[in-house]
């Protein structure tokens, strides 16, 4: 990804911001916690998690996009 593709950054939100986006799959803040852990690369590399003055934000639609990706690589 180039960083023109990029969303600019009043599109990103902090953990509590993308938990309403997901909380059908993600129930808590832990869950959401994990899964970046897991796949922080691939979220980064998709734009979906940045880290801004020490503080990780979220996209919320390339998060979901991005998380849809990853859940069809595990079922593969």
């Amino acid at each position: 990804m180039r960083d023109t593709d990029l969303p600019p950054l009043d599109e990103y939100v902090d953990l509590s911001g993308l938990l309403g986006d997901v909380r059908q799959a993600f129930p808590t803040e832990d869950s959401v916690r994990w899964f970046v852990r897991r796949h922080r690369d691939a979220l980064a590399a998709a734009g979906a998690v940045v880290i801004i003055a020490g503080r990780m934000r979220f996209h919320p639609g390339r998060f979901k996009q991005t998380a849809v990706v990853i859940g069809q690589r595990a079922a593969a």
